[in-house]
């Protein structure tokens, strides 16, 4: 892969202007300096640098040596490198760090190397090459048999996202969902048209707070659609999200964002990295938000953040990474308007439609609503490389999130009028959660086969305390409701507390088992026994133990080295007491079980940068619960069955020099084939757009200035499961605009839907929450 090779260039370095094999010009050294360096290039030293992004690796690479790396492009800094473990000359470390990148060096000096993309008109792309973070996947993401889908922090840094919900909109087939019932508001999600509400996770620890997240912290967003219990345990009938944070490096750097915009927006995000001598970092992240939501006068949204980071062993085979998170928030949260009843007869043509008012109608109390959360993370992290072919890791976790909030869904008085009920949504909730988890990895070969296992125990106590609020209702008229009215009604607290633990044990193995260099099989089995024991917020007594198997297996073949051909078949299973419910009735019920069958294909086109995916899948929920009609039947039966089958296709990278994309779209056809209640059968699964798209694209000019945007599409979806509610089909356009004012600072314009597109962002049962209208960002951003 080089283009010149360190030794031929150190014998010819006295003579000035003698190229090296490459063809470049050579700088030539003091004749001293020279002989120093050509003794110094034959010399072999140990290096053991894990694999990360380029501008990791390159960092530690740089101490080790002493060799200047020179990176002319910063999208270059994000490529994956496999790293370098083992004897090595530099210049063979560094072709080693450089194997499979699509990049190639040249020296510009006798300890200067300058990279560079192979082809003359190559771009830079790194979107497709990003992989996995998880342990459990052993192959990069083109030889993965599964739509996983990365979004990196490329993205959501062009985009100006504020919130883990503006990030998941690059996701198409990826729904959002309003608090309703038992469930608060904040990041409740559906992927292929099933819950994923508790299927977030941070690091691969699952994340079971009610929360509004933010992404300062967040190094990339993966998103893997379709049943996987094998990879997460409980849970994922439609997939999971995992959010990877960031981690020191050994680059001393100093940045940050400041950002302005309608709506009285004020942000701050700031990120230092410092080295400790020459084997350990410690990296700061900083946050502070306050803004209201385009369209929504009322809505508030303020939020402050801190996440300190130590890594011991940089460069090492034993790496100590000590992590804690901080966010705290004091929001008036958003419950929208309300649907128009079935029965109602004042608003006829409305019915089983969202009530006829403007995007600003706000129908809460101002001095009374209220939304105040926590959330805390403190992770120990430990990593030993045996050698170059074993690795334990472990990663302890403490997780503590709590929610104070009230708010006021809008519910129609009665069918004769259009008086609306200022109704009383009250959450007193911690959750405290202990996780730790143990992961072995192991490449062999049994003959000619070669293995890649991966092997763990994970240990959970999750526990969640709840309490109960009630007031009596307020009333108001539909058209002209006003925040500011003074909520005279008494609030009464509940002494009683519930009080629920979950406790899990699970043990899995994955296995990717290469028989020749056009075929790989994988496959993962995993058991999970999951034991909920408590009493819900009456004091009656909530308790159910399961004990499920879940597996995955697949077939890759890759006719050529930048592709592959893939099949694969998954399962989930979902505890009645998944997300400890509170429920005494789901303690009858056995888990639901999903099944995920799925063949794509993936390949890395225009020498690898751009990545284009896609696949044909089809879920199926065996069991799903339905209400239980005999009179012996409990509340909820394991009697019905739910279908979605689809198309998902995807694109990320460059597909010029200049011209970068982030893009994809989805097909969902979901039925329910089988359920206890006659009018539900053969309808579609609630908030399941049958199509959605979404495209960024950004292009760079001259100067460095950058202009980018895109649209994105999501279609008609229903708000119940008998399919007489529905929101109508809308598209949105951003853009931005960045602009370099110096090396250190630059500025960004964020346009965000150009259009005041009118649209139903997040649907509930009983009230559908708006989308924010036009509204603009400027930032400014700093780096040293």
């Amino acid at each position: 892969m080089a283009m010149g090779a360190m030794s031929g260039l150190l014998t010819c370095a006295p003579a000035v202007g003698k190229a090296a094999s490459s063809g470049h010009p050579i700088i030539a050294p003091s004749a001293m300096e020279a002989i120093y360096v050509a003794v110094q290039a034959q010399q072999t030293q140990l290096f053991d640098i894990p694999p990360g992004p380029l501008e990791t690796v390159l960092a530690t690479f740089q101490k080790l040596t002493e060799v200047q790396v020179l990176v002319p492009n910063e999208k270059l800094r994000a490529i994956p490198s496999p790293g370098v473990s083992g004897v090595y000359t530099a210049e063979k470390a560094l072709a080693q760090i450089l194997a499979g990148t699509g990049v190639t060096y040249r020296f510009s000096g006798p300890r200067i190397v300058i990279l560079e993309l192979e082809g003359v008109a190559a771009s830079v792309e790194v979107l497709g090459r990003i992989t996995p973070s998880s342990p459990k996947y052993t192959e990069p993401l083109r030889d993965t048999p599964q739509t996983i889908t990365v979004i990196p922090k490329a993205v959501i840094e062009e985009q100006g996202a504020t919130t883990l919900r503006d990030v998941l909109r690059n996701v198409p087939g990826l729904t959002m969902t309003a608090g309703e019932g038992g469930t608060p508001a904040g990041d409740n999600l559906t992927l292929r048209g099933f819950s994923a509400r508790n299927d977030i996770f941070v690091d691969g620890a699952r994340d079971l707070g009610p929360q509004s997240r933010d992404p300062f912290n967040l190094e990339q967003v993966e998103v893997v659609k379709g049943p996987g219990s094998a990879f997460t345990g409980r849970g994922s009938a439609g997939g999971s999200i995992n959010l990877v944070s960031k981690a020191p490096t050994v680059n001393r750097s100093f940045s940050g964002t400041v950002s302005f915009g309608s709506d009285a927006t004020k942000r701050f995000t700031g990120d230092i990295n410092l080295p400790i001598k020459d084997r350990a970092a410690f990296r700061l992240n900083l946050l502070a938000h306050d803004s209201g939501v385009a369209g929504r006068d009322v809505v508030e949204n303020q939020r402050w953040g801190v996440a300190p980071s130590v890594l011991f062993g940089l460069g090492t085979r034993t790496r100590l990474t000590l992590s804690y998170y901080y966010v705290g928030q004091d929001n008036i949260s958003d419950y929208g308007i309300p649907w128009v009843p079935a029965t109602n007869n004042a608003l006829v043509e409305y019915r089983d439609k969202p009530a006829p008012v403007p995007r600003n109608t706000f129908y809460g109390f101002r001095d009374r609503d209220y939304e105040k959360l926590r959330s805390d993370l403190a992770t120990v992290k430990f990593e030993r490389d045996f050698n170059d072919s074993v690795t334990l890791r472990n990663q302890l976790r403490f997780g503590y999130s709590s929610r104070d909030s009230l708010a006021t869904p809008p519910r129609f008085a009665n069918t004769t009028s259009t008086t609306i009920n200022r109704e009383l949504r009250s959450w007193i909730a911690q959750d405290k959660a202990w996780d730790n988890q143990t992961d072995l990895q192991a490449r062999f070969s049994t003959g000619k086969i070669e293995h890649s296992l991966v092997a763990g125990l994970a240990l959970t106590h999750e526990n969640n305390q709840r309490q109960n609020r009630t007031a009596p209702n307020s009333t108001t008229t539909l058209l002209n409701p006003n925040p500011d009215d003074v909520y005279t009604g008494a609030l009464t607290l509940d002494p009683r507390i519930g009080d629920i633990t979950g406790k899990s044990v699970a043990l899995y193995a994955f296995d990717t088992v290469k028989v020749s260099r056009y075929v790989e099989l994988n496959g993962g089995l995993r058991f999970d026994r999951f034991d909920v024991d408590g009493v819900n917020a009456t004091l009656a007594p909530v308790k159910r133990l399961d004990e499920m198997f879940s597996w995955r297996v697949g077939v890759v073949v890759k006719p050529k080295e930048e592709g592959s051909i893939y099949a694969s078949y998954g399962t989930s299973f979902s505890p009645s007491l998944e997300g400890l419910s509170y429920n005494t009735a789901n303690t009858a019920i056995e888990p639901e079980k999903t099944y995920n069958f799925e063949i794509g294909s993936k390949w890395d086109l225009i020498s690898e940068r751009l990545s284009v995916t896609g696949a044909i899948f089809r879920v199926e929920k065996t069991n799903a619960r339905t209400p239980g009609i005999m009179p012996d039947d409990p509340v909820q039966v394991l009697q019905g069955r739910q279908r979605v089958q689809g198309v998902e296709l995807g694109a990320s990278g460059g597909i010029t020099r200049a011209l970068q994309i982030f893009g994809a779209y989805t097909f969902l056809d979901s039925e329910i084939v089988k359920s206890n209640t006659a009018a539900e059968v053969g309808k579609n699964i609630l908030n399941t757009p049958r199509h959605s798209f979404n495209i960024w694209a950004t292009y760079q000019l001259p100067r460095r200035i950058t202009l980018g945007g895109g649209p994105r599409f999501v279609g008609r979806r229903f708000g119940n499961n008998i399919n007489t509610r529905q929101v109508e089909a809308y598209w949105l356009i951003d853009a931005m605009a960045a602009f370099p004012v110096s090396k250190h600072l630059d500025l960004r314009l964020n346009l965000y839907n150009l259009t005041n597109e009118y649209y139903f962002d997040r649907l509930g049962g009983g009230h559908i929450v708006p989308g924010a209208g036009r509204s603009v960002m400027v930032s400014t951003g700093f780096r040293f």
